[in-house]
This record gives C-alpha cells, structure tokens and sequence, in this order.
C-alpha cells in the first residue's frame, strides 16, 4: 500500500506535523501582511544582511513574521508609548482661546465713601484754592 493511514485515494497523502506547522506559519503571515502593510511601517528596515530590524527597538529579526510578532510585543508596545510621550512633550503647545476682556470699571461707587481720601483731597483743593486767591 502506497497511501499513507488514514488518507483518502487522490489526496496525496497525510501532512505531517512538520508540514501542517509550516502551512499554519505561511498562511498567518500572508493573513498578517494583508491586515499590516510593511512598506508604511516607519521603523521597519531590511539591512544589508537581509534580515530585518526595528528601527525603534533596535533589534533583528530573521523574517517578516517574526517582525511582526514583535511590533506584538511588549517591548516595542513600551517604546511606542515612550516615543509618544516625549514628542507629545516637545511639542508646542496650543494657544489658549481668547477669553472675553472685562472692563473695569473707574467710576467711584457713590455707596463708598472714602473718609481719609475725602479729607486728602478737600485739603488739597483748599490749598490750591487759596494759592489761587491769594
């Protein structure tokens, strides 16, 4: 017998544990490459070796899969934020929108009465009265 156990006539045999893992490992990659487009990818960089680093983390990666399990990861999830934070704190900050001025008012509320600056001012006019009239 030519088949191997458990095939069906045709089928071309069973796939082994080995072939199974390298069949699910392509197709997740192609199913990822679809959802995530690499050539946008900013940190992203082939080198001249032809494996591939993270610009960001600085670190290798032997293909795009295992590249894109990291970018997954915690680390470069970290570094992502702490990228974020300090170009969010060298950034400008925004102007303040302008807040309606108030006036303020100069006239004198004839409710108060300013005993000591009434007194100064009555001894000042009386002077300049009498150097005046004199």
């Amino acid at each position: 017998m030519d088949r191997e156990w458990g095939s069906k006539p045709g089928s071309g045999g069973a796939a082994s544990a080995q072939n199974e893992a390298v069949d699910r490992r392509e197709r997740l990659r192609r199913l990822a490459l679809e959802t995530i487009d690499l050539a946008k990818d900013p940190y992203f960089m082939r080198n001249h070796l032809g494996s591939y680093e993270c610009k960001l983390c600085l670190t290798l990666h032997n293909n795009e899969g295992n590249y894109l399990a990291h970018t997954q990861g915690k680390r470069h999830q970290t570094n992502l934020a702490k990228r974020a934070a300090c170009e969010a704190k060298d950034a400008p900050a925004l102007p303040q929108p302008n807040k309606r001025k108030v006036n303020i008012r100069k006239t004198v509320d004839r409710n108060y009465v300013d005993w000591f600056g009434a007194e100064k001012w009555n001894s000042i006019y009386l002077i300049n009265l009498r150097n005046l009239i004199f």
